[in-house]
């Protein structure tokens, strides 16, 4: 941990470590100048001093702060501190959707995952439309408002792309999103909206059914699967959803990306439709 409580850093206070991955950190933290509480993103010693690292970060925060939707978590800030590249952010008080799904399953509260579903598909044909891929759509990035479950934003922007942009290489981005990447990401083809549209699809799958299309540990199976085989029927993993909700999933699916939707919101206004009257106690 690089900062304790009440350290302070470029500005910043900070109140608690929120996460840590293999290249940063993440705080809460008080801005003090402008008084607001913030998600500040503390990247690595390494990654900040090297400059592939820094135009990384650079992009992902040009990218980021472009987008301005209620469902897209807000980019304030970033800069330099100490030899460290950071990045300040809004902070939603709550919960990821992949800490929810198990509940959301066991529970069969199906009101919340249609909800955190429609907010994402909103957000994504929104950046869509502003010439934003994100490349990294999945449950984790899915935040949940605690006292508010109605608020969903999408985060972390750190794997997009601008559209006209060449593919990104076969690297831990995709080893470690494989349960959620098309096939054109893992084979390194051109990408499109429907490349979120189908990672999106497949977030669908594991908040309906508790697990996603092609569950296991082995990520190298994983993707040969998410390449050549076909999608599941979670009709059959949950007797409450109708097959109309399978084959809505398999278009947003389809290992060619020309044969999915058009947009993000379509196949989340369908699934919504396809089970709207149903209770899942039942």
């Amino acid at each position: 941990m690089l900062l304790q409580p009440q350290d302070r850093f470029a500005g910043f206070v900070v109140r608690a470590l929120l996460g840590s991955g293999g290249s940063s950190e993440v705080y809460l933290a008080e801005d003090v100048a402008r008084q607001r509480t913030v998600s500040l993103k503390i990247l690595g010693a390494g990654e900040s001093a090297s400059p592939a690292g820094q135009a990384r970060f650079a992009h992902e925060y040009d990218l980021a702060a472009r987008l301005d939707h209620p469902s897209i978590v807000r980019v304030w800030d970033h800069g330099r501190f100490g030899g460290r590249m950071w990045l300040a952010a809004e902070y939603v008080d709550g919960v990821a959707a992949s800490e929810l799904a198990p509940a959301l399953h066991d529970s069969r509260d199906l009101a919340v995952a249609l909800r955190v579903l429609g907010g994402i598909a909103e957000a994504l044909d929104y950046a869509h439309g502003r010439g934003v891929l994100h490349l990294d759509v999945k449950p984790a990035n899915m935040l949940v408002h605690q006292h508010n479950p109605t608020l969903v934003k999408l985060s972390d922007f750190g794997s997009a792309r601008l559209l006209d942009e060449p593919p990104p290489r076969l690297d831990g981005f995709v080893i470690a999103s494989v349960p959620y990447a098309a096939p054109e990401l893992l084979r390194g083809g051109p990408l499109l909206p429907a490349t979120d549209q189908y990672a999106l699809a497949c977030s669908a799958v594991e908040l309906l059914s508790g697990r996603p299309p092609f569950p296991g540990s082995d990520r190298f199976a994983i993707a040969h699967a998410q390449i050549s085989a076909d999608p599941p029927d979670i009709s059959r993993r949950q007797h409450w959803i109708p097959h109309a909700v399978a084959s809505i999933l398999d278009k947003s699916l389809a290992k060619d990306p020309r044969a999915r939707y058009d947009s993000c919101t379509e196949p989340m206004r369908l699934i919504a439709h396809a089970v709207r009257d149903i209770d899942p106690a039942d």
